[in-house]
C-alpha cells in the first residue's frame, strides 16, 4: 500500500495541464475544470494497487499510477472528464507538498531511456518500410526544436510536426501532432534525430539489420561462367542460341533476388540481338564494356562480406521514392536523349541549394510500338508537374522551392501530386555555393562515365567554368561538332556534340555562331561518357541556354 501511494503521488505530480491535455484533449480538460469549479467533489479509497474515486455526480473511477490504466462507470473507453476530474481534484486538494533538494530532483522527468534503446527494439516497433523511409530522410539535415517539460517534445520545423515522449520507457505512449494511429514515421524520425544529437547514430546498424542480401549463388556462378564463355569464344564463333541462354538466366536472376543482374543480362542480350541482325547501332565496344562490367560485378558480389555493398551490387527491382520536406532547386538545363532500346525523353537538371547535390526530373516514353511517337519540342512546351504553374521550358530556366518532394536515392524527382511548387526569383549562378558540383579538375572526370550519348539517359553531370570559347568545327570523321573551350585553370577542354538528325539545325547554328565565340566567363553543364565530355547547357548570370532545345 505504501509503495502504491508513493507511486501514485509521483504520477499525480506529472499530471499538469500539458500532460492531461496530451493524453485526453483540451476540451475534456476544460470541462473537467469547470465541473470542479461548479462544486463537484471526489472521495478516494486507496486499495493495494489502485484508488477508487467516487464523484459527487454518482460516477466511479479507478485510477492507477499510470495514465494508460483507468476505468470509469461511464460508457467511454477513452479518458473521460470523470477520470480527469478525479486526477485534477486530487492534485488540488490531497497531493502532498513537493520536497526540495534531492526529492525535487528525483521528481524531475527522466527521458534517458530514449538514448538506451537498441536497434532491435526499433525494428520490432516500426515496419521495415517505415525504417527505410526514415533512414532516407536522415540524409537531409534538419534543425530540431527540443523542449523538456512533463514530456520530451521534439519538433521538426520543416515538416511542422511535433512528437512528445513520455518519461515512461514505452514508445507506445508517445504522441504525434499528425494524429496518425499507431506508430507513425514522425515518431521514428524524431527519435533517431534526437539520438543523433547525442552522438548516437543508428543508421548503419539499422540498415545492416534490415537489408536482405540473400541471393541464388548458383545463378550468379552460372551467369559468370556464361559471360566468361562469351568473352572467350568471341563474336565470330558465337551461336545465336546464346541469346536464349541469356534470356533464361535473366529469368533465373529475377527469381534469385538479383535485379541488377537481370537488367544487365537483358541489356547484353539486346546488344547481341543487334549483332546477329547486323544492325548499324551495334557497337562492339559497348558490348565488351557491358560484359566486363557485369563479370567484375559478379566477382565483387561473390567476395563482398558487407551487407550495404552487397545490396548495391544486387540492385533493386523498383526504385523507391521518399518524401523530402523541402528542396530549393536551381535549374541547370535540359537534355534530350534516345536509347538503343527504343526510348526517347528529356532529362531536366537542378542544383539543390539544400544539400548541394544535383537532382533530375525525366519525362520519357517508349517509341518502339507501332504508331508511338515522342516529340522533344512538344514535351518541352508541355505543363510542368507540381501544380502546373509553368511549362517545362520555363521550369528549365527557373529557380523553385518544392515542399513534400518525392525523390529516390539517385536524386530523381517524382511528379507526385503531393509535391507543391513555389517559383522563386532566380539568382546569379556566380553567387551560388556550388560545392563539388563545380569541377575544379575536369581531367579527373574523364573516363568515369560509360556508353555513348544516345545510348542511355545517364544522369551524371557536373559544372565546368570556362573563360572563353576558342574554336568550333564539325569533325566529319566522327560526325561530331567539336567545341574547344579555355577552362578556368587555363587548359583547353574539348566538348563534343554527336550528329543527330533532329538537331541538325542546332549543330549548324553552333558551327557558324560568332556570338558563341564571343562569350566569356560562363558555366557549362557537361556530361562525361567514356573519355568524352558532352555539353548540355551554357549558364551566365541569371540566363541559361540548353544547347539542343533552346537553339532549335
Amino acid at each position: 500500500m505504501a509503495d502504491f501511494k508513493s507511486d501514485f503521488q509521483r504520477f499525480i505530480g506529472l499530471c499538469n495541464e500539458e500532460y492531461l491535455v496530451t493524453y485526453a484533449n483540451k476540451g475534456i480538460y476544460n470541462r473537467a475544470v469547470k465541473e470542479i469549479e461548479k462544486g463537484v467533489t471526489v472521495s478516494y479509497e486507496f486499495l493495494p494497487d489502485h484508488v477508487r474515486c467516487a464523484l459527487s455526480d454518482g460516477s466511479v473511477c479507478l485510477l492507477y499510477a499510470d495514465i494508460g490504466q483507468f476505468s470509469c462507470s461511464c460508457p467511454s473507453d477513452k479518458i473521460c472528464k470523470h477520470v480527469v476530474i478525479a486526477i485534477v481534484y486530487y492534485a488540488k486538494n490531497h497531493r502532498q507538498a513537493e520536497g526540495t533538494g534531492a526529492e525535487a530532483e528525483a521528481a524531475k522527468p527522466d527521458f534517458g531511456w530514449l538514448l538506451q534503446l537498441g536497434p532491435s527494439e526499433l525494428l520490432g516497433t516500426f515496419t521495415a518500410a517505415q525504417v527505410e523511409e526514415v533512414l532516407f530522410r536522415l540524409e537531409y539535415d534538419e534543425e530540431l526544436e527540443v523542449a523538456e517539460t512533463s514530456f520530451l517534445t521534439v519538433t521538426l520545423p520543416l515538416a511542422q510536426v511535433a512528437v512528445s515522449f513520455d518519461q515512461e520507457p514505452d514508445l507506445a505512449r508517445s504522441k504525434c501532432s499528425c494524429k496518425a494511429k499507431g506508430h507513425c514515421l514522425h515518431k521514428l524520425e524524431c527519435l533517431l534525430r534526437y539520438r543523433r544529437m547525442h552522438q548516437i547514430d543508428d543508421r548503419e546498424q539499422l540498415q545492416a539489420d534490415m537489408t536482405d542480401v540473400s541471393y541464388d549463388a548458383e545463378v550468379a556462378a552460372e551467369a559468370k561462367a556464361l559471360l566468361a564463355e562469351v568473352l572467350g569464344i568471341g563474336l565470330a564463333k558465337l551461336s545465336e542460341t546464346v541469346c536464349t541462354r541469356i534470356e533464361l538466366l535473366a529469368i533465373a536472376a529475377h527469381n534469385g533476388n538479383m535485379p541488377a543482374l537481370e537488367k544487365d543480362l537483358r541489356g547484353i542480350k539486346g546488344e547481341l540481338d543487334l549483332f546477329f541482325q547486323r544492325h548499324v547501332k551495334f557497337s562492339q565496344e559497348v558490348l565488351l564494356d557491358r560484359l566486363a562490367r557485369v563479370y567484375l560485378g559478379l566477382i565483387a558480389l561473390e567476395k563482398s562480406d558487407r551487407p550495404e555493398q552487397k545490396k548495391q551490387l544486387l540492385g533493386s527491382f523498383k526504385s523507391k521514392y521518399h518524401t523530402v520536406p523541402h528542396l530549393n532547386l536551381y535549374a541547370l538545363g535540359a537534355n534530350p536523349w534516345e536509347t538503343r532500346s527504343g526510348y526517347k525523353g528529356i532529362t531536366y537538371y537542378f542544383f539543390s541549394q539544400t544539400d548541394k547535390r544535383i537532382y533530375t526530373y525525366t519525362e520519357a516514353r517508349p517509341v518502339y510500338y507501332e504508331g508511338t511517337t515522342f516529340s522533344f519540342a512538344s514535351s518541352y512546351k508541355s505543363k510542368a508537374p507540381w501544380g502546373e504553374l509553368m511549362t517545362m521550358e520555363e521550369l528549365a530556366h527557373s529557380q523553385v522551392s518544392l515542399t513534400s518532394a518525392k525523390t529516390n536515392r539517385e536524386q530523381r524527382l517524382s511528379s507526385s501530386e503531393e509535391t507543391k511548387m513555389m517559383v522563386l526569383p532566380r539568382e546569379n549562378i556566380e553567387d551560388l555555393e556550388l560545392g563539388e558540383t563545380l569541377c575544379r579538375n575536369w581531367s579527373e572526370q574523364i573516363g568515369e562515365g560509360s556508353g555513348l550519348l544516345f545510348e542511355q539517359a545517364a544522369d551524371r553531370v557536373f559544372l565546368l567554368r570556362a573563360k572563353s570559347f576558342q574554336q568550333v568545327f564539325y569533325e566529319e570523321a566522327s560526325q561530331q561538332l567539336v567545341i574547344t573551350v579555355e577552362a578556368e585553370a587555363g587548359d583547353s577542354v574539348s566538348l563534343r556534340l554527336p550528329y543527330h538528325a533532329e538537331f541538325d539545325r542546332t549543330l549548324r547554328y553552333l558551327e557558324n555562331s560568332k556570338s558563341l565565340l564571343a562569350l566569356r566567363d560562363v558555366y557549362l553543364l557537361v556530361q562525361p561518357m567514356g573519355d568524352m565530355l558532352y555539353p548540355i547547357s551554357v549558364l551566365q548570370g541569371k540566363s541559361l541556354t540548353s544547347l539542343k532545345l533552346d537553339l532549335r
